[in-house]
């Protein structure tokens, strides 16, 4: 059995990113992921014995990001990269193409209903199973397929708009 201590450092990164894809606020995620991190240390001894331990904290981050989005009246800033890319091989030049182009697919991605944003964040950035994220946004396998579907398509569409991508 993994110590709570140890999973949480495997989860932190995917929490942050998942709270900060959900409130677009870096303070916000932070406070989001310090609460989940506080209850869940309250409940670590039954945290660490559940099944899938990472997708229950990540099922607290997502519903503790909705009760901050609930309460919030206005969004006032945008995401930040939350994890830095691997460097090592890239030119100037390259990094700050790479970063323009992040720029704008997060952008683009904040028109996305909620309900896409944070299933496509789940799968294509946090690389989750369906069954994962099913478990985490308490969606029906069904709506999640639909919402990752609809959400890639009108990213694509808004991308092409903005003429990031080509048709």
């Amino acid at each position: 059995m993994q110590s709570f201590t140890s999973l949480i450092d495997t989860v932190r990164d995917r929490l942050y990113r998942l709270a900060l894809r959900m409130t677009g606020d870096g303070s916000e995620a932070e406070d989001v992921v310090q609460d989940v991190l506080l209850s869940g240390w309250q409940r670590q001894d039954e945290i660490v014995r559940l099944d899938n331990p990472p997708a229950w904290l990540m099922k607290m981050t997502h519903n503790r990001a909705i009760d901050r989005l609930r309460s919030r009246k206005t969004r006032s800033s945008y995401e930040r990269a939350a994890a830095p890319g691997e460097a090592c091989d890239r030119t100037p030049h390259r990094l700050v193409e790479t970063e323009d182009t992040l720029h704008h697919i997060r952008r683009q991605m904040e028109k996305l209903p909620l309900d896409q944003r944070t299933v496509l964040q789940l799968r294509e950035v946090e690389g989750m199973s369906y069954r994962e994220i099913t478990e985490v946004t308490g969606l029906k396998m069904e709506q999640v397929k639909v919402y990752l579907h609809r959400g890639r398509q009108r990213l694509r569409e808004l991308l092409v708009k903005e003429k990031i991508v080509e048709r």
